[in-house]
């Protein structure tokens, strides 16, 4: 719900990748690969939405976020523009899951992706390989300095 300009109280329509692609939230099922692809179908290819989805997976990995399932993973419907745009991010915090793996895999790798990983998704999603490296090293850099301290299990810096 959000208010408008004159004080009025709107509904804001709002979909799970687990909706969308009617998936058991609780069972590893999903992949980067298909997210980006919904992300490009719904969104219509916004560059914007396409770069924060990419951006998102960089720190779920990053950060050691391994409850990355379906659920967390939203669009909202902007009225206004007739269109699909990506949520905020939400639920971002450490985590190891309890089959220690990421729930949502990297190009098909979920118990460590790598820069590999990550470039093959972003590449594969047509979003160019210099901007991939730029923007997973700026989160890498921003994850070290924000969170580094508290990520002592090594898992952060498997690049």
């Amino acid at each position: 719900m959000r208010t408008d300009g004159a004080g009025e109280t709107k509904k804001i329509h709002m979909l799970t990748a687990a909706a969308l692609l009617e998936l058991d939230f609780e069972q590893p099922s999903l992949d980067y690969h298909s997210l980006m692809k919904l992300t490009k179908i719904l969104t219509r290819n916004n560059q914007e939405d396409m770069q924060n989805m990419f951006r998102r997976m960089c720190f779920n990995v990053f950060a050691h976020n391994r409850d990355d399932h379906s659920k967390n993973f939203s669009f909202l419907y902007d009225e206004e523009k007739d269109c699909w745009r990506l949520s905020p991010a939400y639920d971002l915090t450490y985590s190891t899951t309890y089959y220690g793996e990421h729930t949502t895999t990297v190009d098909g790798e979920g118990a460590s992706p790598g820069i590999r990983e990550i470039l093959a998704v972003g590449t594969a999603a047509g979003l160019g390989k210099r901007y991939c490296e730029a923007a997973a090293q700026e989160i890498l850099e921003k994850v070290k300095q924000m969170l580094g301290r508290y990520l002592s299990c090594g898992c952060l810096w498997k690049l």
